[in-house]
């Protein structure tokens, strides 16, 4: 079996860093405040320290998740443009489309209608000279 190239496909599939990012921000959070728990300082600076930590360590969250919310706004209002757009476009050649179909509509009625007069025309013709003859 190919490993590599089953590893590939797997990783290929799952482009989204996310997990990977938040497992890496909780093992740095954690091992600082390890780090703090251990190390030789008072009780007081300690705890101010893991505090300081901790609201550094939220307020990078805020930053981030604000970040993925406008990238994500970005996003679907990029994607509502490009709809629109298309929609715009597509509703464009099929009104263009209907009208030709109109008036190829047209054209064949008074097609129709001629040949018709004319062969009422010819009839008319080949009754006048049976009557005549």
């Amino acid at each position: 079996m190919n490993y590599k190239k089953l590893l590939n496909d797997q990783l290929d599939r799952h482009t989204d860093k996310t997990p990977v990012v938040v497992a890496l921000l909780a093992g740095l959070a954690v091992g600082a405040a390890l780090g703090v728990l251990f190390a030789p300082a008072s009780g007081t600076e300690t705890r101010d320290l893991i505090a300081d930590k901790s609201k550094d360590l939220a307020d990078s969250a805020k930053d981030k998740l604000q970040t993925y919310k406008e990238k994500i706004k970005s996003g679907a209002d990029q994607l509502a443009d490009t709809a629109k757009d298309k929609y715009q476009t597509y509703s464009s050649k099929i009104q263009d489309g209907v009208d030709e179909l109109s008036d190829l509509k047209d054209i064949a009625v008074e097609s129709v209608k001629s040949k018709f007069n004319r062969a009422e025309d010819l009839a008319d013709n080949i009754k006048t000279d049976v009557e005549n003859a």
